[in-house]
């Protein structure tokens, strides 16, 4: 296998507003040398913690290796807005193969996030767990349609939920914005970067996670994996690349996945007087009835989170300075909301780095004997992260499973253009898509 070199490299800012609340993490060493394992996972977010954790338990004797180009659990794991979903929104594709395909699609989603709440229970993470649903809402009455579609296809599948709208919707949310909202029972929010951080924490003894150690290079060299980072080598048999939107940067699937930027800013917790000027409403979890509408979050400990963009970046992270500019957008949407609140109330602002198919199908996939990738959530990370990790690991470990073959089922990503048509096209979609949307952020 010809020698592939990753690039660009991950640079994730530091001012994540879910990380800065945490207590500092003692940053593990960086790979030196040449070291030699069974298995070696390039990325330690969701899934590669997940398959590290897995496998080890799979194979007590065997030496695991996590290679990290930055800080473990800090990238788009810690990065995203703290959803985790069975049910998605769906304009009501109310035909036998549309519901049926809509079902499978519920039923993995849902077996992610059994997935994640066995841990939690098991290892009694703390992660702001929160199972009050979550809310998909309009403020533009002519989108009410969609979310009447979305309640049909709903009721057909026996799933909990209800429509609200004036008043209840005001009390339930504290802001007139929104015209109607729609409520699903399946939704949990939870603390993103305290998850990633558990992930850690409960790694098997025969796990070695390396920090701060960019792959540089990765080829096939006989019968064995060799990764390269600035100042060592990992050698095995096995090796999982679980990099998500840095799946291209890492020359695979680079016709099937693409990666989005992302950013969101977050306030500080509101004092008793704004709390109390917004209706004192109970935490909630609200996705936008159109794409590239902002998703908001009120948080148990009163912080509201604001997410109203997604672009082509190529560079992937962005500076402080063009983080600036994108938190005035945010400013801008929070106002719309709470016009009662100041915008300086926002504290912090990040970046992070998503994949989407042109189908919502994901990656997971054996591309040679023992190379694997996964990734490409569309969205979907935390759960099916979480999944799709240990699934990895029971296929490295030469065992088949039923959630294994539910996730062969799925469709697979589809074909994309050729760059620059790619690029060209997605940055036309999301320009089309926010023009749409602009009374939505």
């Amino acid at each position: 296998m010809k020698t592939k070199i990753f690039a660009p490299l991950p640079g994730n800012d530091q001012t994540c507003g879910w990380t800065q609340g945490l207590p500092l993490r003692p940053t593990n060493a960086s790979l030196q040398g040449e070291q030699v394992g069974d298995f070696v996972i390039v990325g330690a977010g969701y899934t590669g913690l997940s398959a590290a954790r897995k496998f080890a338990q799979l194979n007590p004797n065997a030496k695991v290796i996590i290679i990290e180009a930055q800080r473990a659990g800090e990238g788009a794991s810690a990065r995203n807005s703290g959803y985790l979903v069975d049910s998605t929104l769906n304009d009501g594709h109310m035909s036998d193969t549309g519901l049926q395909q809509y079902r499978e699609k519920y039923r993995l989603n849902k077996a992610g996030v059994d997935c994640v709440r066995e841990l939690v229970n098991h290892h009694q993470i703390d992660c702001d767990w929160d199972e009050s649903g979550k809310f998909h809402a309009t403020a533009v009455p002519a989108h009410e349609a969609k979310l009447q579609r979305f309640s049909d296809l709903l009721q057909e599948l026996e799933l909990e939920h209800r429509v609200l709208s004036g008043d209840q919707l005001y009390q339930r949310l504290g802001t007139h914005y929104y015209t109607q909202a729609l409520w699903t029972a399946g939704g949990i929010m939870l603390q993103p970067a305290k998850l990633a951080r558990a992930y850690i924490d409960i790694l098997p003894a025969n796990v070695t996670l390396y920090e701060n150690s960019p792959v540089l290079t990765w080829q096939k060299q006989g019968p064995d994996f060799l990764v390269s980072t600035p100042m060592g080598q990992v050698k095995a048999p096995a090796l999982l690349m679980a990099v998500n939107g840095f799946m291209s940067s890492a020359g695979l699937k680079r016709k099937r996945a693409f990666p989005l930027t992302l950013t969101a800013s977050m306030t500080r917790p509101l004092s008793d007087a704004e709390y109390a000027a917004i209706g004192n409403p109970k935490a909630w979890g609200l996705l936008s009835a159109q794409a590239m509408g902002a998703t908001v979050r009120l948080t148990e400990d009163r912080r509201i989170m604001v997410r109203n963009t997604a672009e082509v970046w190529p560079a992937m992270n962005m500076s402080q300075s063009q983080l600036v500019k994108r938190k005035r957008v945010h400013q801008r949407g929070l106002k719309r909301r709470f016009p009662q609140l100041d915008a300086s109330v926002f504290d912090s602002c990040w970046s992070g780095v998503t994949c989407v198919s042109g189908n919502n199908g994901q990656v997971f996939d054996q591309l040679d004997s023992k190379l694997l990738v996964a990734g490409c959530y569309n969205g979907g990370g935390i759960g099916l992260a979480t999944l799709f990790g240990e699934q990895m690991a029971y296929m490295a470990s030469g065992q088949m499973t039923d959630a294994i073959a539910m996730i062969q089922a799925r469709p697979k990503p589809t074909p994309l253009p050729p760059q620059p048509i790619l690029s060209w096209g997605v940055r036309l979609r999301l320009m089309r898509d926010a023009i749409i949307a602009r009374k939505e952020n």
